[in-house]
């Protein structure tokens, strides 16, 4: 038989197993998947599995991923497909509880119409989950959020655990501060939410239907409502605590509560009585005296995304949290129990005195203080672990107290003020936000509450990363004192042009001046981009070598093999002629 047949026979006898294996045997192949990575990011967590074994009622699941958006982003996509692989583990994990539903609508389709019907968002394409069950009404995730990752397993847990459970959970309220005007925006949102208890300030005992508990300004509070409040987070009930040293809603604070003080230290964190928090890089505007400039007041704080713990269910949608004149809190030495922060302060920030906040020429004087400490300071936290009471006797016509728990959840947050309407943002996604997020976890069961976000994989960055941070750096560094010249210059040009304007008699030294200005304020951006150019200059080298690398590879490696190729054939033809011969 010539060569040249048996090696076409061979090749199809090949490709007819080939099909043949995949036509019979991969449909009857189990599913096995490996997950190799760091903190098993790609597995469902024992927490959801549990929460998915303890499912009683069917639900369905529609996930809407426009994959051909033109608005995406290639990481979009790929965020997309792992949702989709994700979801697809919930339904086999719930064992006929889920049906999924992959949706891709296409632009005016009947499908889209459906997603803006239940108020997906289609910025990037729609990339939503919508969840139902018979006879209640729809959950949604109007969209996932690459930012928010970690919490992706929360997300959908979350939606499904609502859906089992659509009643409103019950949360006391219990203040020492008169609420209801200063703080009605919040109020609203929260009766909206929850079943919301209004308890007296006196209340010496939490009703048994009050699993959760929100307490404001505990310092105004008699002994026997602290104890009870104890007595209530010892007992297993979770608490979210504002306590402040200097709140701006009581004209008259009263002086440091030592049982409150007690009572934190038990739960092993303690806040100043008598200090508030400064924080010149994320100080908000504030206007000290009606028709002056704006200037910005360092004791009133806009928090951004990067003061917060970005891994916690606190602060899952948030963008912004307001707080005004607020504590800080740290943790004792000696306290057993973990702090998580949610909300801290920058580098840039301090501790004060809160006698300066007495008047208004103190205040300005603080405004116009640099920090030179870098610290950040704790501003709101998570409290868990084990605990003992700060009462080592009864309280008299009080039951006889619990003297430790093995595990406490509370929440506390060292402002009062962002309560308020005046602080509290009417935007969705700030303080009311913040407050929701957190009193819907605590008031959650133990099941969804224990799922916890997995740790972004962080690999350590490469040579070129690293050449790239110390750019920025170095950049940074030179830059800041030009950058600031040019906004001076900048300012100082734009009054004189108005001055030159209104008043004619001024012309000629006016544009003298001018014209200075004008020189420097093109002189130096040209000197910025300069100074940028010196110090991405190693990096644009190593950028175009590796671009050129990457350009060339492949061509030379094919030039490559086709040598080997060239070789190998002219050595066959070689030996098969030396052969006939």
């Amino acid at each position: 038989m010539r060569p040249t047949l048996r090696t076409g026979m061979t090749l199809t006898v090949i490709l007819l197993l080939f099909l043949a294996f995949n036509l019979v045997w991969v449909g009857k192949i189990p599913n096995i998947r490996w997950d190799f990575s760091q903190g098993k990011t790609h597995t469902l967590s024992p927490q959801v599995r549990q929460l998915l074994a303890s499912l009683e009622n069917p639900v369905d699941l529609y996930y809407f991923n426009a994959h051909d958006s033109p608005g995406r982003s290639y990481t979009l996509k790929r965020y997309g497909k792992r949702i989709e692989d994700r979801l697809m583990e919930y339904e086999k994990a719930a064992k006929g509880m889920i049906n999924l539903h992959l949706i891709d609508p296409m632009p005016f389709s009947e499908d889209a119409y459906k997603a803006r019907l239940f108020g997906l968002d289609d910025n990037a394409g729609f990339m939503g989950l919508i969840g139902t069950r018979a006879g209640y009404g729809a959950q949604r995730i109007e969209s996932f959020s690459l930012d928010r990752e970690p919490l992706l397993e929360y997300e959908i847990s979350h939606l499904i655990y609502k859906l089992q459970h659509p009643e409103r959970p019950a949360i006391g309220l219990l203040s020492g501060l008169a609420m209801g005007e200063s703080a009605g925006r919040l109020l609203k949102e929260l009766q909206r939410h929850f079943n919301l208890v209004n308890l007296g300030a006196s209340t010496e005992r939490v009703p048994e239907q009050v699993k959760t508990l929100m307490v404001v300004h505990p310092q105004a509070l008699p002994e026997q409502s602290l104890y009870a409040v104890e007595q209530f987070v010892l007992k297993g009930g979770k608490l979210m605590a504002f306590i402040d040293p200097f709140s701006e809603q009581s004209s008259n604070t009263p002086s440091a509560n030592t049982r409150l003080t007690d009572l934190l230290a038990a739960w092993g964190i303690q806040m100043p009585a008598n200090k508030f928090l400064l924080d010149h890089r994320y100080a908000a505007s504030h206007t000290p005296v009606k028709g002056k400039f704006t200037v910005q007041h360092p004791g009133r704080l806009n928090l951004p995304r990067q003061a917060m713990n970005t891994g916690d269910p606190s602060t899952w949608k948030l963008n912004n949290v307001t707080v005004s004149s607020s504590g800080v809190l740290f943790r004792r030495q000696k306290g057993r129990t973990t702090l998580t922060p949610l909300l801290q302060s920058s580098l840039q920030s301090e501790l004060q005195e809160t006698d300066r906040l007495a008047s208004a020429t103190e205040l300005d004087s603080t405004a116009d203080e640099a920090s030179s400490q870098t610290q950040r300071h704790v501003i709101a936290a998570r409290i868990e672990g084990p605990a003992y009471s700060a009462f080592l006797d009864d309280v008299e016509g009080q039951p006889a107290a619990v003297q430790k728990a093995a595990q406490i959840h509370v929440v506390v947050v060292a402002d009062t003020d962002l309560l308020t309407d005046q602080v509290n943002s009417p935007a969705p996604d700030s303080n009311t936000l913040f407050i929701l997020n957190t009193l819907d976890n605590l008031s959650a069961s133990d099941v969804l509450t224990n799922i916890r976000p997995h740790a972004s994989t962080q690999r350590s960055p490469n040579r070129l990363e690293r050449m790239r941070d110390s750019a920025v750096h170095a950049y940074t560094q030179k830059a800041t004192e030009l950058e600031q010249r040019l906004l001076r210059t900048e300012h100082e040009w734009q009054m004189l042009r108005t001055t030159e304007v209104q008043l004619g008699s001024q012309t000629v030294d006016t544009t003298t001046q001018l014209v200075a200005l004008n020189k420097e304020r093109l002189r130096l951006p040209m000197e910025l981009h300069a100074l940028k150019a010196e110090a991405y200059a190693q990096v644009h080298r190593l950028e175009f070598a590796i671009k050129m690398l990457v350009a060339l590879a492949i061509p030379l490696m094919l030039c490559l093999v086709a040598w080997v190729v060239f070789l190998c054939n002219r050595r066959r033809r070689l030996q098969a002629s030396v052969a006939l011969y």
